[in-house]
């Protein structure tokens, strides 16, 4: 049974159950093998509690994938604009050294999110905090409010970034509790449809019933 897929092994059960508990044929043969209606209702609990959790990893999952999304366009959006700005100084400050190293411009761009933002930051606030610096970039054509607008993206970015790790932790905390309540159903419906086979033996089209192979 887990091998089967998730909506796969929730369907018998729920066939199961709800056929035995609705057929008066059926009820009776089970019930003189232990399986009454009290017992198999708390099989139709875990089935019920099954469904919850599943359905609400599945929302939370979609949430999740959301939030990623949401993240990536941050991302694009804030590494559009700062390596804009900084392909942009390079130029300009190519032979002022001291500038250079100011905007954080010498090297690679660090690929780690943490020191990716630490090098957007010191770009943004030292080129917001000079006015020298802000002068000669709007000559370019880059204003104080567009620095001011790049710079916030930064601040979406970093929100979306925390946004998704909420979701995926809500995703990792709803998997577990699926994981429990489908091992859960999964063993009553083990020893319920091996003790059914053979409540009905002699009944053996009964068996299709609860949606079982002869």
């Amino acid at each position: 049974m887990p091998s089967r897929s998730i909506a796969n092994r929730l369907e018998s059960a729920r066939l199961a159950l709800t056929n035995a508990l609705a057929e008066s044929d059926l009820l009776n043969d089970l019930t003189q093998y232990g399986y009454d209606e009290a017992r198999l209702q708390q099989g139709k609990g875990l089935y019920e509690s099954a469904l919850s959790v599943w359905q609400s990893q599945q929302a939370k999952q979609s949430r999740r994938r959301a939030a990623t999304a949401a993240y990536n366009r941050a991302e694009a959006a804030a590494n559009r604009a700062y390596m804009r700005g900084v392909k942009l100084c390079r130029t300009l400050y190519r032979y002022d050294a001291t500038t250079y190293r100011a905007l954080g411009l010498a090297g690679n761009r660090d690929r780690t999110f943490a020191g990716k933002v630490a090098q957007m930051r010191l770009f943004y606030t030292t080129a917001l905090g000079s006015p020298e610096i802000l002068a000669t970039l709007a000559e370019y054509g880059v204003s104080e409010s567009q620095l001011q607008d790049d710079f916030a993206l930064v601040t979406v970015l970093e929100a979306a970034r925390s946004q998704r790790e909420v979701e995926s932790g809500a995703v990792q905390d709803a998997t577990q509790s699926r994981r429990q309540a489908l091992t859960s159903l999964d063993r009553w419906m083990r020893d319920f449809i091996a003790i059914a086979r053979l409540a009905l033996e002699e009944h053996p089209q009964r068996l299709e019933m609860l949606g079982l192979p002869e």
